[in-house]
C-alpha cells in the first residue's frame, strides 16, 4: 500500500486526521484518541462536520491547564499516550519522529529570530551508570503555539494505524505555503512561519508560496511530512483502496487537502 497527499490547498495538523477520518478511519476511535491526548494538557471538546464539498472537519478546543509544554515533557507524554492507545512500534516512531522535528525546528527558529528566545530553555538530562555520573546539557523548547501537537500526532498515528497505512507518503504536487503574514505570541512574521521553512529546507520538501494570503502550511503539518519521509512523485495509476479529504477552519478559495491509499 502507498499514501499519496496532495496539499495544494497546504496542510495542518488537524487536517490530516480529518483526511484519514475522511478515508475510512473509524471517527469514534480517532476522537476517543485524540480527547486523551488532550486531556493531558487539559479540557477539550473535538468533533467533526461535512463540508460543502464533502471535506472532512475537525472542530477541536481546548482549553490548556498550562501555558508552557516543553518538547520533553511532550515526548514524555506521547509515551504514555501511545501506551495506553496500544500504538503499534512503527506507528509509534512515526509520531516521535514528527515531535523531534517540530521541537528541533522550533529551537532553530529560536536562535535565528533573536526576539524568540524566551522560549528556549536548557534541559539537564541525568544518567546513572555503574562507573560514571554525569549531566547531559540539551537544548529544549516551549511549545506555545504548537502544544496541539499531542492532539495532532495522536490523530495522525491513530489514523494510520487504523487504515494499515505505511508511515512513508509521495506528495502528488508542491505543498501551498500561502502568503501574507501570521500573528502569534511574538507578534507578526510573514509567511511561511519560520518552523515551517526550518523543517521544508532541512528535509528537503517540495514547496511554494500561494495562491492567497493566508497561512496554509503549519509548523505541525510539516512536520507530519518530514515524519512521513514525504517525497515528490505521481501516482501509479491504480485504482485506490481509500480517499479522503479535509478542510482547516474556514472555507477558502483552495482545494481541500486529499490523500489516498493505493
Amino acid at each position: 500500500m502507498q499514501l499519496y497527499i496532495d496539499a495544494t490547498g497546504g496542510i495542518a495538523g488537524d487536517m490530516f486526521a480529518a483526511a484519514l477520518i475522511s478515508a475510512g478511519a473509524d471517527e469514534k476511535q480517532m476522537i476517543q484518541a485524540m480527547k486523551l491526548a488532550a486531556e493531558k494538557i487539559g479540557t477539550s471538546s473535538i468533533s467533526t462536520s461535512l463540508t460543502d464539498d464533502k471535506a472532512h472537519r475537525l472542530h477541536i478546543e481546548i482549553t490548556h491547564n498550562d501555558g508552557h509544554l516543553s518538547g520533553h515533557k511532550a515526548y514524555h507524554l506521547l509515551e504514555d499516550i501511545f501506551e495506553e492507545l496500544k500504538i503499534e512500534e512503527k506507528y509509534q516512531q512515526f509520531g516521535f519522529k514528527a515531535l523531534a522535528v517540530l521541537v528541533e525546528a522550533e529551537i532553530q527558529a529560536h536562535k535565528e529570530n533573536t526576539f524568540l528566545t524566551d522560549h528556549i530553555h536548557a534541559h539537564h538530562h541525568h544518567h546513572h551508570d555503574d562507573t560514571d555520573h554525569h549531566h547531559e546539557h540539551k537544548e529544549d523548547a516551549y511549545l506555545h503555539e504548537a502544544q496541539d501537537i499531542l492532539i495532532d500526532i495522536t490523530g495522525a498515528v491513530m489514523g494510520l494505524q487504523l487504515l494499515s497505512a505505511p508511515t512513508t507518503a509521495t506528495l502528488l504536487a508542491p505543498v501551498s505555503f500561502g502568503g501574507g503574514h501570521i500573528t502569534f505570541s511574538h507578534g507578526h512574521l510573514p509567511v511561511p512561519a519560520p518552523a515551517t521553512k526550518i523543517i521544508f529546507e532541512k528535509h528537503h520538501l517540495p514547496g511554494e508560496m500561494g495562491p492567497i494570503d493566508k497561512e496554509l502550511c503549519t509548523p505541525t503539518g510539516s512536520a507530519l511530512l518530514a515524519a512521513l519521509n514525504a517525497k515528490i512523485g505521481e501516482a501509479n495509476g491504480e485504482s485506490f483502496q481509500a480517499e479522503g479529504s479535509s478542510r482547516g477552519g474556514k472555507d477558502l478559495p483552495i482545494p481541500p487537502l486529499k490523500i489516498q491509499l493505493i
